[in-house]
């Protein structure tokens, strides 16, 4: 009976978000309910367990939404513009450090929000033509933005993933940081300088330079204050947590937010709110489906199948199984790929280190945003860029990919020794 559930809950989930068209978001929200109606469930406690699905990441939703608002408002003030041009002004005189700076750069919004679209849509959008003024060709230019964004999404202090597996097995998100920081920012910086680098040391930098430095761009320490609050109250009590509270991410972009409002340009405050809601609300009705899959293969015994089984087969078909599922279905969603295979992989995988693995996990999962049939990032880097055909995109990160996926296989297999040197 499990295996058949199984097979309809991905058959379903695939037909309507690969034949259909629909939303993901809607499409595990359909799938959820045909799963528990064929399990034999038709009484009110499929209501209920659809109901607490829903409100799962609540909490996640929230520090979306608030992120995705300061972005937003940082972008319309000019604090974004600002940081962007300063940073390349002061790190701009070698090709290294030039690539490493737009790399961050790039990376920054999707570490805020856990969206790599985020990152596409703001600062990848403001560096295209930077990068295309060094000689780059087009697709390359989509390249550097896509996989950059990608590692942006799972960069801390925000990676959903992480959050979406976490709270499927009951694994707060706390001491992730550090880990995530570690993976992300030296493979994105390696990737970028793997596909840039010889471009850029033929470009002309010190006349690029010259050329921003011309630009009129307000800044002051008064408009970075928005960001220099918000480090603050992120930092601060991690690191005297026994003197000052937490206030968490919500109340922390909220008030960055405020103070936002107030510095750098005027902006219209209803319309960023509104065009920062409008585009998370795809993600966050996301994770209101994946919360209510996860509630209702717990109830039908679906979840605990999956992993009673993964426990019997040997860990290298185990490591292969990961290596290949988890991407293959990040190419419908990967925060759907997170939720049905990575929760019970990770919990599969319990003797291991609990940090180490699922940050493993959701490195490997988040290359699932290159795999057709939706590929979201090369799709969006595509369009910001010109670019008709977003596969020319995703053929240079080849390499890039297979090489994020050893490392995450590594960690896997050594989760326990790393763990003792980072911890």
């Amino acid at each position: 009976m499990e295996i058949f559930l199984l097979i309809l809950m991905l058959a379903t989930f695939a037909g309507l978000a690969m034949w259909l068209k629909m939303p993901v978001g809607f499409s595990l929200a359909i799938t959820s309910i045909v799963l528990a109606l064929t399990a034999g469930h038709f009484n009110l406690t499929i209501l209920e367990n659809l109901i607490n699905g829903m409100f799962g990441y609540l909490d996640v939703s929230l520090v979306l939404i608030t992120a995705m608002i300061f972005m937003k408002v940082i972008e319309k003030n000019g604090l974004l513009n600002a940081l962007t041009r300063d940073l390349i002004l002061k790190f701009g005189d070698s090709p290294i450090t030039f690539l490493i700076v737009i790399t961050l750069l790039i990376m920054f919004p999707g570490a805020i929000t856990g969206s790599c679209a985020a990152s596409v849509l703001s600062t990848g959008v403001l560096l295209a033509p930077v990068l295309l003024q060094l000689n780059m060709p087009r697709h390359i230019v989509g390249a550097v933005i896509t996989m950059a964004s990608v590692y942006g999404m799972i960069a801390p202090p925000v990676n959903i993933i992480v959050m979406i597996i976490g709270a499927g097995m009951d694994v707060p998100y706390l001491g992730f940081n550090t880990v995530l920081f570690l993976v992300t920012v030296p493979l994105a910086i390696i990737t970028t300088l793997y596909l840039g680098y010889s471009y850029a040391k033929k470009a002309d930098l010190k006349g690029l330079v010259a050329k921003l430095r011309q630009e009129k761009t307000e800044s002051s320490l008064l408009l970075y204050s928005p960001l220099i609050v918000m480090l603050i109250l992120m930092i601060f009590p991690k690191v005297f947590p026994q003197s000052i509270p937490d206030p968490g991410m919500p109340p922390t972009f909220l008030v960055a937010i405020i103070i936002a409002v107030f510095t750098g340009r005027k902006l219209n405050v209803p319309q960023a709110v509104k065009q920062g809601v409008s585009e998370i609300l795809p993600v966050v009705s996301l994770l209101i489906g994946v919360g209510m899959l996860i509630e209702i293969m717990t109830l039908i015994g679906l979840r605990g199948f999956i992993v009673v089984n993964m426990l019997s087969i040997p860990a290298y078909l185990m490591l292969v199984g990961i290596v290949v599922s988890m991407p293959a279905f990040g190419g419908i969603s990967v925060f759907g790929s997170a939720s049905v295979l990575g929760v019970p992989f990770a919990l599969a995988l319990l003797g291991s280190n609990q940090i180490i693995t699922i940050s493993a996990l959701s490195l490997i999962a988040a290359m699932g945003s290159f795999m057709p049939p939706v590929a979201l990032t090369p799709t969006i880097a595509a369009q910001v860029i010109g670019e008709p055909n977003y596969g020319k995109l995703i053929r240079p990160c080849f390499v890039p990919i297979l090489f994020a996926l050893v490392v995450g296989v590594l960690m896997l297999v050594f989760a326990e020794p790393i763990a003792k040197i980072i911890f």
